[in-house]
């Protein structure tokens, strides 16, 4: 059974009384919707963490929005909306948007869905997000699961909105909840009612989801002549209340616009093509309020547990008593909640869809409820209502009349005169001769001549002498029939020149051609602001050089010179090692300087044939297209690692720079450009890792490494669920009576197919791919419930130490997820000791110290391990909270009677003491070493001769039998 609540929420107080009350915090299966309408991000950071305290097992998605719904009523403060499920599992998922937006859909599909998966509510922080190529790629796989949600706001530079999780916020993002089992019943609707108006225009220039022309003029200036400056101005809010109505498959999809560009084109919500025809919409309250009417009786026969309904928010502002009705119906049912959105997500015609002033319907049953008796549907429309019904009316009769008009005047002189003379655009028609016949204002105007002084003469006298045959190839076309587009330069009487947009079409009388109609318009600031857009889109602001799109055209442009001539040619990627200590102690402004320097550098040092290219940051890229050899290669390599070590100077002081270099050669190392830049990219990788300096040629081992982590970063993401990962287990002894004091947790991996995988090679895969923060939580956690257990059915008293990572620690939620793994194990805080590296240090001291003292105050306790090896930085170790110093295995195994390795553990275990904390010595393996190591002062040891690292059931034989030392034949 589905329960459901809503709360309008005010405070802490107010939402713990709530949950108190509704015994929510008593539920494993807890959806938690947040519609937060225009609060700032402090107050959702807060409404977060208050939700993640009270309501540890709740899953919470949210959004910003204009207009909230809670028990059936539109309000205007924050709604939350809690849905108890008996059955249901519920998880969440929030996406940056980055690169393509179908492939985002797509990984949202892989990582959320499962065998019993029935729905995905999704919300999206703004509609500049690709939201439909979004939708196709969740729905490519199959339209199995009902997807359902909205988008939070039209334009993100002017109301800032975001969505949100339990842990993450973000202004550029969707969120999705999950909704799974077997069980659970579903029941979808997307009511979308729309009613053509207006002339029917053809798209005849379009690319993508940019709408560039409609009858050959921008759609800025169509939409401004049949709607208004008021709707242009307010666009693209304002195209909620007048979409395109898209004709598709003998089907009308209402597509809107979603960004104005500057050039008078808009980019739309769907893609389009030249050829497509498209009309406004309006929308149709009678067919509204039908389809309403008959979704509320087939829920009146089978009522559902709880539903959720998204509207658009042009409902609320043109149709709000109707909108009223609605939800007070729906409440009727059972409690509904919801907000209003700026375009909604519902299937219509077996596909997901972005649509547009609609109402997207989810309803939701674990069980089977009775019908509900003695509810009449019937709205009752208020003055307005019928006022839009009628203007709809009045719109239909007056689109007919205008259709019947429109028809009469095409064939009238007088229409065909008042077109010609008011033009804005400059018209003319020529003999078939190529002399002026007829002129419009527009045209006198523009150029300055008067009709005497152009009339009669050649339009070729007017054109510069290299565009002659240009101009004469076009006009021959447009004779036979075929209209033609060309841009031309034209000087006025006074010599000033401007680009036009010329339009040449036949004259037919009878079938024959016996003239030429050419109309044109000034498009010399569209021009320049085109050139200007190519300059911003394929070349970098800072240096002038080509980015990364401009020099993979040029990659591609001289791939195909080289096959043909069976040439070699190269790409080298650049990058400046540890350029970001540069920006971080000079400032951003600094760097960009020497940025520019180290652009003009390697351009100094390249020979002929050579382009050098911007990529990204600090990385640059060559091409070598001329005399290219391994050779000549190292030569410039060389030259451009002596160049960039010479010192850079910045007000009066001089800084140094190294640089990385990877190398690529065409064909042997990639045949297309996206091979080549891939492998010259690991090659520079590969180079980094040794520590930079320095230049690497790609191999195909580096291929096979790559392939190989890429293969590796897979199954590990799936390595927890299929539970190929495991704790081991290693006891640690106390030296002076060899009695247990604690034991390691150690993570490992058992693969099906690779086997036993060193921790060596998957943790720092881990830790690069962001994979540890969730792993680490794991291992925190089954380490905390299996040493509760121990304690239980253990006589001894023995803590547990757990390895945290650097990224681990600095994670926000880190002193929650200790909270939390304490919390679900029972365990008492000082049982559970966390080992941090000396390198934690490196990441914000401040905020490390701050984090570890917290855990302090809890009472866990915190170790460094492998000291001696790392930061060691005394002046930070005497102000740090910590309880237990671990000595490297190093110093241990090199350990004799005569070694520096002695007085090394010695000093360390003296400053232990004197830091009043325990003395750990890991990797004792002989008998000699635990008592050198007793003679010495250190407190504890761990290593293989007390045991090695146990799998779960040896360590519970190993505590029942408790032989601490093994001797040193085994």
């Amino acid at each position: 059974m589905i329960k459901s609540f809503q709360l309008i929420y005010h405070d802490e107080h107010s939402l713990s009384e709530f949950i108190n009350k509704h015994d929510l915090d008593q539920h494993a299966h807890l959806l938690i919707q947040a519609f937060v309408g225009d609060s700032p991000i402090a107050v959702i950071e807060e409404l977060q963490s208050q939700i993640n305290r009270l309501l540890p097992y709740g899953t919470l998605i949210g959004c910003s929005s204009n207009g909230q719904v809670s028990d059936g009523r539109i309000v205007t403060e924050v709604v939350l909306s809690f849905t108890v499920f008996e059955k249901t599992k519920v998880d969440s998922l929030l996406q940056e948007k980055t690169g393509s937006s179908k492939q985002l859909g797509k990984r949202l599909y892989e990582e959320m869905r499962k065998s019993d998966t029935k729905v995905f509510i999704v919300f999206s922080s703004h509609l500049q997000l690709g939201v439909q190529e979004f939708l196709e790629g969740v729905s490519e796989e199959g339209n199995e699961i009902v997807i359902v949600g909205g988008v939070s706001s039209d334009l993100p530079n002017k109301r800032p909105t975001y969505v949100f999780t339990n842990h993450g916020i973000s202004p550029d993002g969707f969120v999705t909840a999950s909704l799974s089992h077997e069980e659970l019943l579903v029941r979808s609707n997307a009511i979308e009612e729309w009613q053509e108006v207006g002339p029917t225009f053809n798209i005849t220039k379009a690319k993508g989801n940019i709408l560039e022309e409609m009858n050959d003029v921008k759609p800025i200036r169509i939409l401004e002549t049949y709607l208004g400056k008021r709707f242009v101005k307010d666009l693209p809010d304002s195209s909620i209340e007048f979409p395109f109505l898209l004709q598709e498959l003998k089907k009308k999809m209402a597509v809107y616009i979603i960004n104005v560009l500057p050039n008078g084109s808009v980019e739309l919500s769907h893609e389009v093509r030249v050829g497509d025809k498209v009309s406004f919409g309006f929308v149709s309250v009678e067919d509204l309020i039908y389809s309403t009417t008959k979704l509320l009786s087939q829920l009146k026969r089978h009522p559902v547990e709880a539903h959720f309904v998204y509207h658009c928010v042009a409902r609320r502002r043109y149709i709000r008593d109707v909108t009223d009705q609605e939800l007070t119906y729906f409440n009727r049912i059972s409690p509904v909640s919801g907000f209003f959105t700026y375009g909604e997500f519902g299937q219509r015609d077996d596909k997901v869809k972005l649509l547009a002033h609609s109402l997207t319907y989810l309803g939701l049953s674990e069980g089977v409820r009775e019908p509900i008796r003695n509810m009449k549907v019937d709205f009752q429309l208020t003055p307005d209502s019928d006022v839009m019904m009628s203007l709809t009316h009045l719109i239909n009769t007056a689109e007919k009349d205008i259709k019947e008009l429109t028809q009469n005047i095409q064939i009238s002189e007088e229409y065909y005169r008042s077109l010609f003379d008011n033009n804005t655009d400059f018209v003319y028609s020529t003999d078939l001769s190529g002399r002026f016949n007829s002129l419009n204002p527009s045209f006198i105007k523009t150029f300055g001549y008067t009709k005497e002084e152009i009339l009669g003469k050649s339009a070729l006298q007017f054109i510069r002498e290299e565009d002659v045959g240009r101009v004469r190839r076009h006009f021959y076309r447009a004779m036979d029939g075929r209209e033609q587009y060309y841009d031309l330069p034209i000087a006025s009487k006074n010599g000033e020149v401007n680009f036009f947009q010329i339009k040449n079409i036949p004259i037919t009388v009878d079938g024959k051609c016996v003239g030429i109609f050419g109309i044109g318009r000034n498009v010399t600031k569209e021009r320049q602001f085109e050139k200007k857009i190519t300059q911003l889109a394929y070349f970098d602001g800072e240096t002038d050089l080509p980015n990364k799109m401009k020099f993979r055209e040029l990659v591609d442009e001289h791939i195909e010179r080289a096959n043909k001539k069976k040439r070699e040619m190269a790409v080298l990627f650049l990058d400046m090692d540890r350029f970001k200590i540069i920006n971080d102690t000079l400032g951003h402004w600094a760097g960009d300087l020497i940025i520019k320097e180290l652009a003009l550098r390697i351009q100094g040092t390249l020979p002929k044939g050579a382009y050098l290219g911007r990529f990204s940051g600090d990385t640059f890229t060559v091409l070598l297209t001329k005399d290219v050899n391994e050779s000549s290669i190292s030569a410039i390599t060389e030259d451009i690692l002596k160049t960039i070590q010479a010192p850079f100077t910045y007000k009066g002081k001089e800084f140094y720079i190294s640089v990385s270099i990877g190398v690529g050669i065409f064909p042997r190392d990639g045949e297309e450009s996206t091979d080549l830049l891939r492998n010259a990219d690991s090659a520079l990788t590969w180079a980094k890792s040794k520590g930079g300096n320095n230049t690497v040629y790609f191999s195909k081992g580096m291929k096979e490494e790559n392939t190989r982590k890429v293969e590796m970063e897979a199954h590990l993401r799936k390595a927890i669920e299929r539970e190929e990962l495991f704790v081991a287990f290693q006891p640690i002894i106390d030296i002076s009576n060899q009695s247990l004091i604690g034991c390691e947790s150690l993570l490992r991996w058992q693969h099906p197919l690779w086997g036993l995988i060193s921790p060596a090679e998957f943790i720092p895969l881990a830790e690069e791919t962001g994979l540890i923060y969730d792993i680490g939580k794991w291992v925190l956690v089954e380490s905390c419930l299996q040493l509760k257990k121990w304690l239980d059915q253990q006589n001894a008293k023995f803590y547990i130490s757990v390895n945290v990572s650097a990224q681990q620690f600095q994670h926000p939620t880190f002193h929650c997820d200790v909270k939390e793994a304490l919390l679900l194990s029972g365990l008492q805080p000082e049982y559970l000791c966390l080992e941090l590296t000396e390198t934690i240090m490196l990441h914000d001291a401040a905020h490390t110290i701050e984090v570890m003292r917290s855990l302090a105050e809890l009472g866990v306790k915190l170790a460094i391990d492998d000291f001696g090896t790392g930061y060691s930085s005394l002046s930070y170790l005497k102000h740090l909270p910590l309880h237990i110093l671990k000595i490297d295995r190093s110093f241990v195994q090199n350990m004799s009677d005569h070694t520096p390795d002695v007085a090394i553990v010695q000093s360390i275990a003296t400053m232990g003491k004197g830091l009043n904390m325990k003395v750990v010595a890991e990797g004792v393996e002989t008998m000699e070493q635990l008592e050198l190591l007793d003679q010495l002062g250190c407190d504890y040891a761990q290593g293989y001769l007390i045991e090695r690292p146990m799998t779960l059931d040896n360590m519970n034989t190993y505590l029942k039998n408790l032989h601490l030392v093994t001797s040193q034949d085994s």
